[in-house]
């Protein structure tokens, strides 16, 4: 069956946990492209994860924030006959071109983690940021009815610094009417120096922004 779609846009036949790492030690090392998601915890990140792979709940959802706290590596588009050694870190066969590693970070600003959990997943964040030479994107999710502050700022600094594209998803965007949608990813662009095109609006509950984001992926792989 064709795998990818005309339009440029990848088709998702697949999706599968592989595992969750605390650290660059216990990482998968799988040598194909990487596309990360990350944002403040709340932000929707698990819920726009599971409707990107069409799967209800391939990440566990829940209204407790801070749920992620751990890297966890899930694995688009395997062939069902294409098998992976973790000990030789290779595959059976050749990989197909579609096919990628998503990659599930833990979300920041969850007043309730202690302070030593907090430093825990900074450090994890930084390891994983410095030890991934295949990773693409980092999607940095957002609330669309919050406003950005000088942490998000700083966050796609620090992404930037390390050559990491970073694409902003506005998320939750069926909270709000379509003014304001366009009203704060215009704010979004002056607030970051952000080009547009790199800043998606995006609801998990309408399922709206899946096309862009996976058509972004698309060019990338």
């Amino acid at each position: 069956a064709e795998r990818i779609i005309t339009t440029g846009m990848l088709k998702i036949v697949s999706a599968e946990f592989i595992k969750g790492a605390i650290n660059s030690k216990h990482f998968p090392q799988i040598g194909i492209p990487e596309f990360a998601f990350f944002g403040r915890s709340n932000a929707g990140k698990s819920s726009l994860i599971n409707m990107l792979v069409n799967r209800k709940n391939l990440v566990k959802t829940g209204s407790r924030p801070g749920m992620t706290r751990e890297v966890n590596f899930f694995l688009v588009n395997r062939p069902a006959s294409l098998n992976f050694n973790p000990k030789t870190k290779k595959f059976s066969g050749p990989a197909p071109k579609d096919m990628f590693v998503l990659t599930d970070l833990p979300g920041y600003g969850y007043a309730k983690l202690s302070g030593g959990m907090t430093l825990q997943i900074d450090k994890m964040l930084y390891e994983y940021c410095t030890n991934r030479p295949l990773l693409k994107t980092i999607f940095f999710l957002m609330d669309m009815r919050r406003a950005p502050t000088e942490t998000e700022k700083e966050s796609i600094g620090f992404f930037h610094g390390l050559n990491i594209e970073v694409v902003i998803v506005g998320t939750k965007a069926d909270k709000i009417g379509k003014n304001d949608q366009i009203k704060a990813k215009n704010d979004w662009a002056d607030f970051f120096n952000f080009d547009k095109d790199l800043i998606i609006i995006s609801s998990a509950a309408k399922k709206t922004g899946r096309d862009n984001i996976l058509s972004l992926i698309a060019k990338r792989i």
